[in-house]
């Protein structure tokens, strides 16, 4: 038994705990673009929404809009593949995750001299979600939530 397999009792276990992983992994895809295309929304012409006593000031960033809309489609791309079951779903997700994580750290070292408290916060907690996401696809659980097959696995079918 490797590292990766789980010792059950009830069949079919192993099975839906991959299942129930993929279901996450496409639930991340779909809140990553939602998050990136809102970010760019708010970006292209700045913002400022009243919430009661307080008021969400988001400030025009032309540049962060671009970078978070390009990223946003490649997610919503990858997303629609990995709901599709297409064969290239999870190396789009690769793609979307590498993509987001540069222009995040690009996006960081352009607001090291300041920046909106949103923007602040939203920059560090994405880039977390983005290193993780990729990390837990680059594991062979993560390759197989997508249907992913290794090298290896694609030999013996």
């Amino acid at each position: 038994m490797n590292m990766m397999e789980t010792k059950t009792t009830a069949p079919g276990a192993r099975a839906s705990t991959l299942s129930a992983l993929g279901v996450a992994v496409r639930i991340v895809l779909i809140f990553d673009t939602v998050a990136l295309l809102f970010a760019a929304a708010l970006h292209v012409d700045g913002a400022s929404i009243p919430l009661g006593s307080a008021v969400f000031n988001e400030p025009q960033i032309v540049p962060a809009a671009i970078v978070e809309g390009l990223a946003g489609v490649i997610f919503a791309v990858s997303a629609y593949g990995s709901l599709a079951n297409r064969a290239w779903a999870w190396t789009s997700a690769i793609c979307a995750h590498i993509f987001a994580i540069l222009g995040f750290i690009v996006g960081l070292i352009a607001t090291r001299n300041g920046t909106s408290s949103f923007n602040f916060t939203y920059h560090r907690v994405m880039l977390v979600i983005f290193v993780i996401g990729l990390i837990v696809l680059l594991l062979p659980v993560g390759r197989s939530a997508l249907g992913h097959r290794s090298p290896s696995n694609q030999q013996q079918v």
